[in-house]
């Protein structure tokens, strides 16, 4: 009798949802690991995907294995592929390390001195030293990953230290007491030194990480999201208990945020391989009613091919019709041409 060739090695799920692209990998237990190549940032490294090597920054939202476990590998390979620009350390806390390539890593303040410990760990096995960076953000705290972009740290609860995060986007906006005046009189009071404008943080995509629900899920960074991810790892019924105790969200809890969370898109990663994709698809459309058609799960690849190919052929539908277009107006004005 023959033995059986070893399973695949997990499918990245895929989903794009105007304007930005999520995609990754996602197994309670196993991996994590979600990237939003278009911000430049990627949640988790649970597993090193050779997709997630081009994000410059990952932000962590805990130090369990499924979800940190690819971290020095991320490291070593974009230093070693020469991936990314200079790091973002300032030279008095590089150690004597030289300017190159690295990426950079997000993580609760009490993660921090145990990751550096975890690379400089690497050192005399390797016998080298891979650069890395690392940056501990306090909860309520932000930094920016592109411009006018940011990133800010919100506490959330586990088995561990933990938060999620939020992605916003800062714009000025004229206060409405200005609003009506001519730009002379603006341009007069900005020289003044008056402040005409208010800064607005606009929630583009928000990430819960593994979390019980709690308060927070209710802020505006998850509510007023365009893009929600939001971890469910139990769908059964019966396992409301068993999410309790390991701190993990069930799809009841989703469903009771549901009228809160105004995204157009909610992403659902974390399951494990007890539950298969057709149950957790069973469950939603029984469960979440009229807000069905707004959530979708990373790893229900048949799905999520089949959307993407309706996008392509929207999009090769509307390139065709312009092409037409294009095609009768040259007619028509060919038609009209008078000659002298």
């Amino acid at each position: 009798m023959l033995p059986s060739p070893p399973a695949r090695e997990g499918q990245l799920g895929f989903l794009y949802l105007p304007p930005y692209r999520v995609q990754g990998i996602s197994v309670a237990g196993e991996q994590t690991c979600i990237q939003i190549p278009e911000l430049d940032i990627a949640f988790d490294i649970g597993q090193c995907t050779r997709a997630v090597l081009s994000s410059p920054t990952i932000a962590l939202t805990h130090a369990h294995m499924d979800h940190v476990g690819g971290l020095p590998y991320w490291f070593s390979q974009r230093y070693f592929q020469k991936i990314g620009g200079e790091t973002h350390m300032p030279d008095s806390a590089r150690d004597g390390r030289p300017k190159i390539p690295v990426g950079r890593c997000v993580c609760h303040p009490e993660l921090e001195p145990h990751l550096k410990a975890l690379m400089r760990a690497w050192e005399p096995l390797e016998r080298q030293r891979t650069p890395f960076e690392i940056v501990a953000l306090p909860p309520e705290e932000s930094l920016e990953i592109k411009n006018n972009v940011f990133l800010r740290a919100i506490a959330t609860r586990h088995t561990v230290p933990s938060i999620g995060y939020a992605v916003l986007e800062r714009r000025s906006k004229l206060r409405e007491e200005f609003r009506d005046l001519p730009q002379e009189k603006l341009r007069e009071l900005r020289t003044q030194g008056v402040e005409i404008t208010r800064q607005l943080d606009i929630p583009l995509v928000a990430y819960t990480g593994d979390t019980a629900p709690g308060e927070f899920l209710v802020r505006d960074e998850f509510a007023e999201a365009k893009i929600l991810i939001a971890e469910c790892t139990f769908f059964e019924p019966d396992h409301g208990d068993r999410a309790k105790t390991g701190m993990h969200m069930h799809i009841d809890d989703i469903v009771r945020l549901l009228p809160i969370w105004k995204a157009e898109s909610i992403v659902l990663v974390h399951a494990s391989r007890r539950t298969t994709i057709h149950y957790a698809r069973e469950r939603i459309e029984a469960l979440c009613g009229s807000h069905a058609d707004r959530i979708h799960l990373l790893m229900d690849h048949r799905t999520n091919r089949a959307r993407y190919e309706r996008q392509l052929a929207a999009v090769q539908a509307t390139n065709t019709a312009k092409s037409a277009s294009s095609v009768e107006t040259h007619s028509d004005a060919d038609t009209n041409e008078t000659v002298v």
